[in-house]
């Protein structure tokens, strides 16, 4: 037995026989079995963040270690945003906005990158401006999987919920996506 099988049976050791079997036919396209996982070929990762993406677990960078992938680290400031507030408030605090964005953008993806370097993984950093969720996904397809926190792209109402930016992504994308 693996060690994903022989967890799953600990996790449910305790659940009558017949609800474990519909739990894992309910569930079983959020399980990957062990040769699933051995098999996967994460070369390229994409990984968006903002400010909403508070904490990154270590499980993440040990996820990346584990598959010694390259990743791109993403920071899009929403284009919407900055319209709306050029227009409401003028183009000077748009502006202002706008740049004050990318320097926090910039110390994000760079306490990031340290980190994912420390584990000595190729790192790349994107910034620019546009839609979160048209730009993650139209970017996706050039790589083998997404690592996306459940917060990115707005604040959620408690700690259980997920972003709609970040849940419309999972719905929509074509890769493997990690969600954290």
């Amino acid at each position: 037995m693996g060690y994903y099988s022989s967890l799953i049976n600990r996790k449910f050791k305790d659940v009558v026989g017949q609800r474990y079997e519909e739990i894992m036919k309910d569930y079983k396209e959020f399980f990957i079995s062990e040769e699933e996982f051995l098999e996967m070929e994460i070369k390229k990762v994409l990984f968006p963040l903002d400010i909403s993406v508070k904490k990154i677990p270590d499980s993440i960078y040990n996820l990346f270690e584990l598959y010694g992938c390259e990743i791109t680290l993403v920071y899009i400031t929403d284009s919407y945003i900055c319209s709306v507030i050029e227009e409401v408030l003028g183009k000077n605090t748009a502006e202002n906005y706008h740049l004050k964005k990318d320097i926090m953008g910039e110390e994000i993806l760079d306490e990031i990158t340290k980190k994912i370097e420390r584990k000595g993984l190729v790192v790349k950093k994107r910034m620019f401006s546009g839609n979160k969720w048209d730009d993650v996904e139209r970017m996706s397809e050039e790589f083998d999987m997404i690592a996306i926190s459940k917060d990115y792209g707005g604040v959620r109402g408690d700690e259980n919920e997920i972003s709609p930016v970040a849940e419309r992504l999972i719905q929509q994308l074509r890769v493997n996506t990690v969600l954290f």
